[in-house]
């Protein structure tokens, strides 16, 4: 009888804590809902953010890969089953509320150095890759003709950009015209003292001249990358009013895409060459 009633009581025991287990797990999954307002999820996307790609063998830095080097990140792109999406597609499926790709990624190469033409190219076209280039309008100052001859630092000319816009695996997109430097003001943060007004002022004129330079040499874009990642309520407002659909800052994380205004403060995470493998920045 004892045997019996210990049975009875372990079985009611199990019954108990499996019911506690699946109401957790309805709580857990109402709650998710709530929070994301009832929307479902359209997938998650992570963006890496290089900047030189240098010749093969050349010495590496957190902000210069080498070309083997990033054929290698390719190589584990490609084998662990990365799919590489261009902004593209990404606007496209999140504003027709299609599911994004498993295990979706955007390459984006910041600064407009001429370097990644030469090096980076190449490569995203044997691998079927398509790389974002985001490029500065006043840097073309230091273009192929007004810079010794060797640099690695070598930014595009007018001309280098409309032959990377004519290449089906590069997209160019927008990286301030004069705003990526530290003094007076960081990339595009607000200054002190300046006042709304003041600012949205100076970022529209900034974003127009851009976007009017490359409108002369038959480029259109919508993607804007963050010089140094600054930011600010007023900047995004500014963008949207000049179509951009996509900003990507340098806060690091993987994106979770519901709507489109989930392309808004995408976060990226730096390619850090002097870490040994991508999959210690994204694994």
């Amino acid at each position: 009888m004892k045997r019996v009633l210990s049975l009875v009581l372990v079985c009611i025991f199990a019954l108990t804590v499996v019911t506690l287990a699946v109401g957790c797990d309805m709580e857990r999954s109402v709650a998710a809902t709530c929070f994301t307002g009832g929307r479902e999820s359209l997938g998650d996307l992570t963006v890496i953010m290089y900047h030189n790609t240098l010749a093969p063998y050349k010495k590496e830095s957190v902000y210069c890969i080498n070309q083997n080097h990033l054929r290698e990140d390719f190589e584990y792109l490609k084998i662990h089953g990365y799919n590489v999406v261009s902004s593209k597609q990404v606007i496209n499926a999140a504003q027709n509320g299609r599911k994004l790709p498993e295990k979706a990624v955007m390459l984006t190469f910041d600064d407009g150095y001429l370097n990644n033409l030469k090096y980076a190219a190449p490569l995203l076209e044997e691998y079927g890759f398509v790389g974002l280039f985001s490029v500065v309008g006043d840097y073309t100052e230091f273009d192929k003709e007004h810079t010794p001859k060797g640099s690695d630092f070598v930014y595009f000319g007018w001309d280098d950009m409309k032959e990377a816009n004519s290449n089906d695996f590069i997209e160019i997109g927008l990286h301030s015209y004069s705003l990526h430097y530290t003094k007076p003001r960081k990339g595009v943060g607000k200054i002190s003292g300046e006042s709304g007004e003041e600012y949205k002022s100076m970022l529209l004129e900034d974003t127009d001249k851009l976007l009017g330079a490359l409108r002369k040499i038959g480029i259109s874009s919508n993607v804007y990358a963050y010089p140094f990642g600054e930011y600010c309520k007023e900047s995004e407002q500014v963008l949207k009013s000049r179509g951009i659909v996509m900003t990507l800052t340098c806060n690091e994380g993987v994106n979770h895409i519901y709507t489109a205004e989930d392309l808004y403060l995408l976060r990226r995470f730096n390619r850090d060459a002097t870490k040994a493998e991508l999959r210690e920045i994204i694994g």
